[in-house]
């Protein structure tokens, strides 16, 4: 299942130098656009810090983004196109933003990047524990990761955490316990 929206601005880029027409927007200076938009639910990291920008295209002046939510039933998934077609409206020269939510590929943990990594642990949340890479297997739904996988806590870094429920705050977060400091956190389901 594929969610698409449009978005057309009235506003154009003129340029004396193309004779008053419309200047083709900057691929780059979009797509750091939409890299930039922050998570609704997870203001510390970006869009770009969760790898969910799957692709940045450009014809002529229409831009077509495409994205790879984090959880299949994420209820911020209008929040973010709202917010992306605003970011990339402000690019000079875009005039309309096509916003398209896919499944395939499945958006994993392993997209997360480094900084990524290390806003969700400032922001008390455990990112998804490094995984072995297992063969290429059909992409099946999962609950979350298995309760005695171990995340390390995001205040003191010890593996000595435990689930301490499957539901947090949004869907794609669980409660996890730290044994060491005593201090409940959430974790990034995987």
């Amino acid at each position: 299942m594929t969610t698409t929206s449009t978005h057309r601005t009235d506003r154009s880029s003129r340029s004396a130098a193309s004779g008053g027409r419309a200047t083709a927007p900057d691929l780059a200076d979009v797509r750091a656009a939409v890299e930039a938009v922050p998570d609704p639910e997870l203001p510390a990291v970006t869009l770009g810090m969760l790898g969910m920008v799957h692709a940045v295209d450009l014809d002529d002046r229409a831009v077509h983004v495409d994205l790879l939510p984090t959880f299949s039933g994420c209820p911020a998934i209008d929040v973010i196109g709202d917010d992306v077609r605003a970011a990339v409206s402000a690019v000079a020269g875009v005039a309309e933003v096509t916003v398209r939510f896919l499944h395939a590929p499945a958006w994993t943990p392993d997209r997360i990047t480094p900084a990524g990594h290390e806003a969700l642990r400032g922001f008390g949340i455990a990112p998804p524990a490094d995984r072995p890479s297992l063969p290429s297997l059909p992409v099946l739904p999962s609950v979350g990761a298995p309760p005695d996988l171990p995340r390390p806590c995001p205040y003191c870094g010890s593996t000595d955490t435990e689930r301490d429920g499957m539901f947090g705050p949004t869907p794609c977060r669980d409660v996890r316990y730290c044994r060491d400091c005593r201090q409940p956190f959430e974790g990034f389901k995987s």
